[in-house]
């Protein structure tokens, strides 16, 4: 039921698409592992006679290309930490992207026939949004420019249910066409406390509804819709809380980090008893945002991008690479074909003992590394016949340190460790149907990478550098 405004025509959801990654069992890794952790971390535990034996080689083929992700799952059901991303952000090089997302509203107390007295008015009514604590440079509260510019929030009832489920980035559902939140203008402010009501709080973005809005939210108390959950959850379905309709100049904007599982997220009514205007703002009622069902929406407008990235997700891409791009999201990843590698074992079986994937961010500053901080994290993952992607084994070796993918910003480069994958598809385990490289956390963080590709006319082009002996 509609609270208040009509219903606008209704929207197509987006297809949901294949789920993005199988994980696979850890327990099937012990097995395939053909190398212990001395032998993968190096060879100096070797005896000499063993090096006669012993090979090395960087020049492997690598065939990159840049593909579109088809989408994330960005439900509850996977952000634990209860982190919303919102916000939209201009960059000439990857495009416009947006961050927006859906949520329920829950009661903090069950409400009555008079429980906000007798004839209650609505004095005004506010959604608060605490911005992300966490200052980490992987865990930020916001991701673009430091030098943030204003964007536009706009606040909308959604008319379908936000169902208990997996939802995914590309999902859409349908709303009212009445912004309760009026095109709110707001310069993010992540790192500013606000005051209300006389205590000091953490950052938080503070965007005033309609009081027309909130003045049928305090006359529902009397028709029983405020009385429990689930009968509330059935009488308003939730908000849709996006920016997308900021007016934003190339290379500025921001995407937010907001967590709603902070006690200050919440949705807040102010209101007097009618026939004693003196108590105006006397009484207050919070609507919580914390234990319900939400979801991330993304979208990415790739019309007005570099000229290399268009040509890599247009209808015809170049074979081969010399830069490919990553990108948050649900925005891009790139695909890595390794043609050459079953050449390794094209004369003797080998053992593999070190494996690692070097990977160069480009840090010029056409690349804007400066505004568009790189992706803190990268991560492979193997391909399936049906195009499908699992995780591969090395990802759960019990050291994290092992698999690495951190973003090291002194030397702009991402090592990617994986001698049991190479293993596997060097024995015939899994088959050689390439990698797809994707920035880690793509569903909580907004950053993006230009990385050197697998063509050689960069000099930051993408080596797979393999360790291995040779068995007699």
């Amino acid at each position: 039921m509609i609270l208040y405004f009509k219903k606008k025509p209704a929207i197509l959801s987006c297809s949901i698409g294949t789920k993005f990654f199988l994980i696979l069992l850890s327990g099937l890794l012990t097995s395939l592992v053909s190398c212990d952790k001395s032998s993968v971390v190096g060879l100096d535990v070797q005896p000499t006679n063993d090096l006669l034996n012993v090979g090395n080689t960087d020049t492997l083929t690598l065939i990159t290309k840049t593909i579109r992700v088809d989408s994330l799952e960005t439900d509850q059901t996977i952000i634990s930490s209860g982190k919303v991303l919102l916000g939209k952000y201009v960059d000439p090089i990857f495009g416009t992207s947006t961050a927006s997302f859906y949520t329920q509203v829950r009661l903090s107390t069950s409400i009555g026939a008079t429980s906000f007295g007798l004839n209650p008015i609505c004095d005004s009514i506010v959604l608060a949004l605490s911005y992300s604590s966490e200052t980490s440079y992987d865990a930020a509260s916001y991701y673009g420019k430091k030098n943030r510019v204003a964007q536009n929030v706009n606040v909308y009832q959604v008319v379908e249910d936000i169902k208990l489920e997996s939802h995914y980035s590309n999902d859409v559902l349908k709303t009212s066409t009445f912004d309760l939140a009026s095109n709110h203008s707001f310069v993010p402010q992540p790192n500013t406390n606000v005051t209300i009501d006389g205590v000091v709080l953490n950052p938080q973005l503070r965007i005033s509804l309609d009081k027309t809005f909130g003045q049928i939210l305090l006359n529902s108390q009397s028709s029983g819709n405020l009385a429990t959950n689930d009968v509330f959850y059935n009488y308003m379905k939730g908000l849709y809380i996006t920016t997308e309709n900021s007016t934003i100049n190339s290379g500025e904007g921001n995407i937010l980090y907001f967590l709603m599982g902070d006690p200050q997220s919440k949705m807040t009514i102010y209101y007097h008893e009618s026939g004693n205007n003196s108590l105006k703002y006397s009484q207050k009622y919070d609507f919580g945002l914390s234990s319900v069902t939400r979801f991330n929406h993304f979208s990415h407008d790739y019309s007005s991008i570099n000229s290399n990235l268009s040509a890599q997700i247009g209808t015809t891409p170049p074979a081969q690479n010399d830069l490919v791009f990553v990108q948050s999201m649900a925005g891009l990843k790139t695909k890595i074909e390794m043609p050459t590698l079953m050449n390794l074992v094209k004369n003797n079986q080998i053992s593999i003992n070190k494996a690692e994937l070097i990977i160069k961010a480009d840090p010029t500053t056409k690349y804007m590394l400066d505004t568009f901080a790189a992706a803190n994290s990268l991560i492979v993952f193997g391909i399936n016949d049906d195009s499908t992607s699992y995780v591969i084994p090395d990802y759960y070796l019990p050291s994290s340190a092992y698999f690495d993918g951190n973003y090291n910003s002194t030397i702009h480069e991402y090592h990617i460790n994986m001698a049991s994958y190479i293993q596997q598809v060097l024995i015939g385990k899994r088959k050689n149907n390439g990698l797809y490289l994707l920035a880690a956390g793509g569903a909580i963080y907004g950053n993006r990478v230009v990385i050197g590709g697998g063509g050689n006319g960069s000099p930051y082009q993408m080596k797979l550098n393999i360790t291995y002996t040779k068995l007699h």
